[in-house]
């Protein structure tokens, strides 16, 4: 089994000093991920918005005419 390489819990929240750039770049890992799953349904739901605005804008822009 293999041995733990800090001597307790905060020792390895430490880092050995370098904790604030390990975790940051944890940090910014996870949030553009978040980022990667989030955006394209943001998107999605602005296009399906808009081409909805645009249906009902051409549905009520004229009717059609008769000859």
């Amino acid at each position: 089994m293999p041995e733990f390489q800090f001597d307790s819990v905060a020792d390895f929240f430490a880092m050995s000093g370098y904790a604030f750039y390990v975790w940051m770049a944890y940090g910014f890992f996870f949030a553009v991920m978040f980022w990667n799953l989030i955006q394209p349904r943001l998107a999605r739901r602005k296009l399906m918005k808009l081409l909805r605005a645009r249906q009902v804008r051409e549905q009520n822009a004229a009717p059609p005419v008769r000859e």
